[in-house]
């Protein structure tokens, strides 16, 4: 993860080999830690993979339905 701090005090923040929505689980921890607030967001590429282990999982949910 990538934390940057603009001289103006904005933050922005980037997760690297975090695949799928995964990532998505970092915005309340990063707003805690920094006491920050999300006004916008954008997804990466990573956003668009998914694991072998989101894989298998969705696979498993059809399964079972």
């Amino acid at each position: 993860m990538t934390v940057t701090i603009g001289k103006d005090g904005s933050i922005s923040a980037e997760t690297h080999g975090v695949s799928g929505s995964k990532c998505l689980d970092y915005i309340p921890l990063l707003e805690d830690l920094l006491g920050a607030e999300t006004v916008t967001s954008e997804f990466t590429e990573d956003y668009r993979r998914t694991s072998v282990a989101d894989t298998a999982s969705q696979h498993q949910s059809q399964w079972n339905c």
